[in-house]
């Protein structure tokens, strides 16, 4: 297990996004803001589903989201082309058992949407992601591609469609589907 958790964190948070850099973004977001805007976007969701009678554990979707993307401080955030061309769910699976053993399910329900939790962070991952591609887009990167496809991606989330349209029209001022 890696015991160094101050080491594991500052990893993260030095640990640029690189699709971001790959279009361009010179101050890319990192692993590490990615993920609390991952955890405080899943706590909105589950929040909000709650006050609908939708019973979500928050703790459990607040825990998934902190740790869903904990297996980059281990291997890097590489670009799509190598996670495509590899089994990154085995991969990054094999990092939980080895060096974090005690997160390994709580990874699982995330990756796998197991479970209605694992299930929004899934969708929050995706979200967080299309918000700041959105953000991107407004200060002149070129991503309108990478919004058209999450919102696509997103919008197979059928029982959070309304909480998609509510987050689309705070932060992508311009259409998605512009």
């Amino acid at each position: 297990m890696n015991d160094d958790l101050i080491a594991v964190v500052d990893t993260l948070c030095k640990t640029p996004r690189v699709g971001w850099l790959q279009r361009g973004v010179g101050d890319a977001e990192t692993v590490c803001a990615h993920s609390l805007l991952v955890t405080l976007l899943a706590g909105e969701v589950a929040a909000r589903l709650n006050a609908e009678g939708v019973e979500v554990d928050l703790a459990k979707v607040l825990a998934v989201a902190a740790v869903h993307d904990l297996a980059e401080a281990v291997l890097g955030h590489p670009a799509r082309e190598v996670r495509d061309r590899l089994k990154w769910e085995e991969v990054e699976e094999e990092v939980f058992k080895r060096d974090f053993p005690h997160l390994a399910e709580l990874f699982r329900w995330y990756r796998y949407e197991t479970n209605l939790e694992g299930r929004v962070v899934a969708f929050a991952d995706k979200l967080a992601t299309l918000i700041r591609a959105c953000r991107y887009r407004q200060l002149g990167y070129a991503t309108e591609d990478l919004v058209k496809g999450l919102y696509k991606k997103l919008t197979a989330y059928d029982e959070f469609t309304h909480i998609l349209e509510y987050f689309v029209t705070r932060y992508c001022p311009e259409s998605p589907l512009s």
